[in-house]
């Protein structure tokens, strides 16, 4: 217990402190202000390649259910991700420049994470434009996929089996919240373990997963909390009352993501050093 404390409290000392002094809020506000930029055309491309698949019909609908479990703020989760969607289906019908248009974006987007992310982990030099274009890729189209078609394929299992099991049927929705959870936490790993341009041990990046999710999920109940016992705001803004809301809700979850990557980044400094064998002199 004494080991684990005196290792707790200089590692969360030493992510404070590189959290302010190398200016981490500034590039949370940064990357907020990218992600406003850029999420109705993220979604748009991620929208139109999903929507040329008739197997992924229900992906959108599980897609959504995550974001409203995890990763938009209570209170604005249902208005936000509707809205989010309807932007997107119209971006979708755009021409052949406009789909350049919504390419270039994400690119950017990605990019700017990837400087993010690249600077918690102190690395100047970036990776070959291909090797980028091809991380950009996995993130932006298969990484989507894979969550909705592993969302689709476990809540279909969940039905099944509760169409069996009539009784348990209260469980589906802690379960698929757990599974939401789950996912979240893989896609944050991976995310810390593919993105940065120095090595990262799968084991530090599932560690700052969990830590990052386990921060959307107090960031969310936060918002929850707020939104029930202080509703003045929506006396202020009126029917603007989400606007607010969710610019504060994307900076502080990459305030999150980006405590996340500095858990993932410090880990190895706080290591446990392997054990030195002396060598014994032969006379």
């Amino acid at each position: 217990m004494a080991a684990s404390r005196s290792f707790l409290f200089p590692f969360l000392v030493r992510i404070c402190r590189r959290f302010g002094e190398e200016d981490f809020d500034q590039i949370s506000a940064s990357l907020a202000f990218t992600t406003l930029i850029s999420l109705v055309p993220l979604a748009a491309l991620i929208l139109a390649m999903v929507s040329a698949v008739p197997a992924f019909a229900s992906f959108v609908d599980h897609v959504d259910k995550l974001l409203v479990a995890h990763l938009l703020p209570a209170g604005s989760a249902g208005l936000i991700s509707g809205k989010l969607l309807q932007f997107s289906k119209r971006a979708a019908e755009v021409s052949a420049f406009g789909v350049a248009v919504l390419v270039v974006t994400a690119f950017l987007l990605m990019n700017t994470v990837e400087r993010a992310f690249n600077h918690v982990w102190r690395v100047r030099a970036p990776r070959p434009l291909w090797h980028r274009l091809a991380l950009y890729a996995i993130v932006v189209v298969v990484w989507p996929v894979f969550i909705g078609a592993l969302l689709a394929a476990t809540s279909s299992a969940l039905t099944a089996s509760f169409g069996l099991l009539g009784e348990l049927r209260w469980m589906r929705a802690p379960l698929f919240k757990l599974l939401s959870l789950a996912v979240l936490i893989l896609f944050f790993a991976f995310l810390y373990h593919a993105v940065p341009n120095a090595p990262v041990r799968w084991r530090h990046a599932f560690t700052a997963g969990g830590f990052a999710a386990l921060g959307f999920l107090l960031l969310q109940k936060a918002f929850e909390l707020y939104l029930g016992y202080f509703p003045s705001y929506k006396a202020i803004y009126g029917a603007f009352a989400a606007v607010p809301i969710f610019l504060l809700w994307v900076y502080l979850s990459w305030a999150v993501v980006l405590v996340g990557g500095l858990v993932a980044a410090t880990l190895p400094e706080f290591a446990p050093s392997p054990p030195r064998h002396r060598r014994r002199r032969v006379r």
